[in-house]
């Protein structure tokens, strides 16, 4: 799916059910809003774009403080992206979370404390479908604001699903709720009635290692690939390349099965065979880059071996026992040649897909690689959108705001993919040389009207034409906003935009200049 703003719209207007026409149209109009001005906020937005900037902005904020609620547009949200993902394929469902800093908001009395405890704000945990096959971003199928009462989507969602933990006190059911690990379970299981019909695919990193979601998974037929921390020992069958300092005596949990020894799994990784992968650049923090922000370029090798998880898992300071052991595919993805000061990069993934040939093997890589489709949005939330300077007094408030937002972040970050450009990240030798000439010969028949109009797009976003600056989504939108205003000028008042072009000096006479 590459939305373009046009055509979000018309799919919202089919979906919109709020209840009374203007109610409907004022959520058409902030989506529009943030679709056009992914540099600034939407008040920014509105009293720059509107007549009369004091309508503009109460505009913005009566919708913010309407009778709306959140549950509302997000069920909107999540039918106009269900609608773009077709019966019968697979997508990954990224599962990540972010905080949203408002330490400075004292007016919004229910932040919580956030990180190390010392910021204030809220937690946002997103559930952001991409295409397994493209990488395409198709937008968000689920979120929550984690604020002082706890998550704002136990009306849709059911914390209380496992019988496991019916004991629980209201308190320590309240706890749970803001435990990341239990809310991945919790979307898991919800997602299964969203989403009937496709194949999906649950990705998530080290902070979502835990055997209730590898089972909530597997119990609603869902797939995953979920990073470890390798910090467990593990049940695996009796391969002859397990070093003999890697066995462990068995210890709480399952009876290790027949044929299988109790290995820690740190020791496991390190000696599982691996075959040349790929190489890719990392940067100094072992994350992987484009080739100019590379600190390095990192060789990789891959391996497979299958592991059973038979430990109790943890809720609340509390172990518990699940029903049976869980089989996995582990795949390792290490560096070969690390050298002697480098920390080697190292992944290993648990997941459901098989891995039987290369090919599937690179594809639960892949999958996992995609994870950093999330780290895009947030980052556009943050950089382009500002949501962290907005000033609504609650999270009910953000949270309205942030559907708005992961609906045009739907059109902002496809459509670079729709020009041709890197999502992320600088432009290859090629791209550079093209747009960079392209914008010195703009009135140059010969070349292609697409590249002209690009080259036109990125100066006036403010593109510096630099190797190493990158084209983002804000100066595209900006440029695109520019030109589209620029054409807009020119065919409503022709005569005088030529009389203007052939008097410049008169108009530097108005101005003062």
């Amino acid at each position: 799916m590459n939305l373009s703003s046009e055509d979000l719209q018309s799919k919202l207007k089919r979906h919109s059910r709020l209840g009374h026409v203007k109610r409907d149209k004022a959520f058409l109009r902030q989506v529009t809003l943030a679709c056009s001005c992914p540099g600034l906020t939407l008040a920014a937005a509105r009293e720059r774009m509107s007549n009369s900037s004091m309508a503009g902005l109460a505009s913005f904020y009566r919708f913010e403080h309407s009778e709306v609620e959140v549950s509302q547009i997000r069920s909107i949200r999540d039918a106009v992206v269900a609608e773009s993902i077709p019966l019968g394929s697979e997508v990954l469902i990224v599962h990540d979370v972010t905080l949203l800093d408002y330490s400075r908001h004292r007016s919004k009395s229910d932040r919580r404390a956030i990180g190390n405890h010392v910021g204030m704000g809220y937690e946002y945990v997103a559930c952001l479908a991409v295409e397994s096959g493209t990488g395409q971003m198709l937008g968000l199928v689920h979120e929550t604001v984690v604020s002082e009462r706890g998550p704002d989507d136990a009306d849709v969602m059911d914390y209380n699903y496992e019988e496991l933990f019916s004991d629980f006190s209201e308190h320590e059911k309240q706890k749970m709720k803001s435990n990341h690990r239990h809310q991945m379970a919790v979307h898991i299981n919800g997602l299964a009635k969203k989403l009937p019909g496709r194949r999906i695919i649950h990705v998530g990193d080290r902070e979502f290692d835990d055997l209730f979601i590898i089972g909530r998974c597997q119990q609603t037929g869902s797939e995953f690939v979920i990073r470890t921390n390798a910090d467990r020992n593990v049940q695996v069958p009796q391969y002859p390349w397990i070093p003999k300092q890697a066995f462990r005596k068995k210890e709480k949990g399952h009876a290790i099965e027949p044929d299988w020894v109790c290995v820690e799994l740190r020791d496991l990784i390190q000696a599982v065979p691996v075959r040349t992968y790929k190489t890719v650049p990392v940067d100094s923090t072992n994350r992987v880059t484009d080739s100019g922000s590379a600190a390095r370029l990192a060789e990789l090798g891959i391996g497979v071996c299958k592991v059973r998880l038979y430990r109790d898992a943890k809720r609340n300071n509390r172990y518990f026992r699940t029903s049976q052991t869980l089989c996995v595919n582990m795949i390792v993805v290490r560096e070969t040649n690390p050298g002697q000061t480098r920390t080697p990069l190292c992944w290993i993934l648990f997941t459901s897909l098989p891995v039987d040939s290369e090919a599937q093997q690179n594809h639960v890589v892949r999958c996992y690689e995609l994870r950093w489709k999330v780290e895009t949005y947030f980052r556009l939330l943050k950089s382009g959108y500002q949501i962290e300077s907005y000033r609504l007094d609650n999270a009910d408030k953000i949270a309205k705001l942030l559907v708005v937002l992961s609906l045009a972040a739907m059109v902002v970050t496809n459509l670079k993919s729709s020009l041709g450009l890197p999502a992320q990240g600088k432009l290859n030798d090629q791209q550079y040389r093209m747009i960079k000439g392209a914008i010195t010969q703009i009135n140059n028949p010969e070349l292609s009207l697409e590249l002209r109009l690009l080259a036109l797009i990125v100066k006036f976003g403010g593109w510096l034409g630099r190797r190493n600056d990158p084209i983002g989504a804000s100066k595209l939108m900006r440029g695109v906003l520019f030109l589209l205003a620029s054409l807009d000028a020119w065919q409503d008042h022709a005569p005088l935009m030529q009389e203007a072009a052939q008097n410049r000096n008169l108009i530097r006479k108005l101005l003062g200049i």
